[in-house]
């Protein structure tokens, strides 16, 4: 069982996590990239994250930096999906207003776009050919991040960062109610995250152990 202190903290973070915002990213090749995603979805509230894997080999987003006590991937939960279309329909069948990112002049610039829905989702493509012509087609809208360099593009992980804090810039400024998760989704992933402290407590011990034991084997040796 987790300490009073630590079951605090994760209670803050469950009630600060935003109500009707996920991202979704298509054929992700880094994991790198998608654990730098995930980081800026803990920073801003954002608790589950759908990942497409279509073309791309799948692996598991909760084992990206899974070594490192600063990692925050672990926290999040994932919808995991390997076709495209399916994602994306079911995810408008929920009601979700999908919103692509995209290298297009002719796209809105996001922070002209009204992102104030109840639910959004943000969709990003993969590090070398961006978004996919079905997952375009399927979205609701499409936006971009206006760049006035040299480069026109930049990291996936990047422009999710300033995609999601237009988001939640907006949110707070014209409809604050939309950060606010309900009691029913406070408790949700509180339940979810008091699973992954208990299951992490494991692991962890289970690792001292192993490093322990391989410590012991190391000192016999050397005694020999």
């Amino acid at each position: 069982m987790p300490t009073d202190k630590r079951l605090n903290k994760l209670r803050r973070v469950a009630e600060r996590r935003q109500s009707g915002f996920t991202v979704v990213v298509e054929d992700v090749f880094d994991p790198h990239n998608l654990g730098a995603i995930t980081r800026s979805c803990d920073a801003f509230g954002i608790q589950e994250i759908n990942v497409i894997f279509e073309t791309q080999p799948p692996f598991d987003p909760k084992e990206v930096g899974k070594n490192s006590s600063t990692a925050t991937n672990k926290w999040l939960s994932y919808r995991i999906h390997n076709d495209t279309e399916q994602a994306l329909r079911t995810l408008k069948r929920e009601g979700w207003l999908v919103v692509a990112t995209v290298l297009d002049p002719a796209a809105e610039p996001i922070y002209a776009v009204d992102l104030c829905q109840p639910q959004i989702a943000l969709l990003f493509g993969n590090e070398k050919t961006g978004l996919s012509s079905r997952a375009i087609a399927l979205s609701d809208k499409q936006v971009t991040i206006p760049m006035l360099g040299i480069a026109q593009s930049i990291n996936v992980s990047v422009s999710a960062a300033l995609a999601i804090y237009e988001v939640t810039r907006q949110r707070r400024e014209r409809c604050p109610e939309r950060l606010q998760p309900s009691p029913q989704e406070v408790e949700r992933t509180l339940a979810y995250l008091l699973e992954m402290h208990e299951h992490l407590s494991k692991r962890n011990k289970r690792l001292r152990k192993e490093r322990a034991k391989t410590r012991s084997s190391a000192t016999a040796k050397s005694d020999r």
